[in-house]
């Protein structure tokens, strides 16, 4: 875990340190550049620090837990006699009332039938009617283009640590806030054309609604800015993992 680690580490000081200019003067490293190194190179230092601390890995001894005293059973209570049943007297019927006759129902009126209203005049007109114009039948949609070989091996996830990867993955709820520094100047400066770039597709990815519906937009802008080259594969990977958290 600390060798991937650590190669990675370098992998990114080996890419930064060939975009900068160190002898040209009038293109000198920014400050965020030197920070980004000085950030690359402490992680680095902490890596190789980790490895003379000890680790212990052994169980933790439990204290053996106190024996609790056996609580004596208490003796049964003798129950009181229940007391003899008490006898209600019955309710008296009340006499029924007598019936009231219905009141007679009024005979029917037959319903005489009402005469249908007269029928409105039909107007007569000369206008001239056009013949109904028949719009085009729309054209069939173009297919979704398929991504190359290359591009879908940007997205295709390590099987060994597939699944520890997914378990300690936490989801993020807003590409645009969980960059940092050190991600957002990397992948605007290797995978995209600036910041303003960078933000205009992070503002997109972010209303997608699932990875999904991402994944064509990552396909395209992975052909456009040319994420197959060798050394920027692995940012293009970290930039795909950064949207995968944000549908899982």
């Amino acid at each position: 875990m600390l060798q991937s680690k650590a190669d990675k580490l370098l992998n990114r000081i080996t890419a930064l340190h060939r975009s900068l200019q160190l002898n040209d003067e009038d293109d000198a490293p920014s400050a965020l550049e030197r920070d980004l190194m000085l950030g690359y190179l402490r992680d680095l230092y902490a890596v190789y620090l980790d490895l003379g601390q000890p680790q212990s890995t052994g169980p933790k001894e439990m204290p053996p837990k106190p024996e609790t005293p056996a609580t004596p059973t208490p003796e049964p209570k003798p129950q009181p006699a229940p007391p003899p049943p008490v006898r209600t007297p019955e309710p008296e019927i009340p006499a029924p009332r007598p019936e009231t006759p219905a009141p007679a129902v009024p005979p029917e009126v037959p319903d005489v039938p009402m005469p249908p209203p007269p029928a409105p005049p039909v107007a007569t007109h000369t206008a001239r009617i056009d013949p109904e114009f028949q719009r085009p039948s729309p054209e069939p949609a173009v297919a979704e283009r398929k991504a190359s070989p290359d591009v879908e091996a940007l997205f295709r996830e390590d099987e060994e640590n597939g699944l520890t990867n997914r378990l300690m993955r936490q989801r993020v709820t807003d590409l645009t806030r969980s960059l940092s520094i050190n991600n957002r100047v990397l992948f605007s400066n290797k995978l995209f054309d600036g910041n303003e770039d960078l933000n205009a597709a992070l503002k997109d990815l972010n209303l997608r609604g699932s990875f999904a519906n991402a994944k064509p937009l990552l396909a395209d802008l992975a052909r456009q800015h040319q994420w197959t080259h060798e050394d920027r594969q692995e940012t293009a990977r970290e930039f795909i993992d950064l949207v995968r958290r944000r549908y899982a």
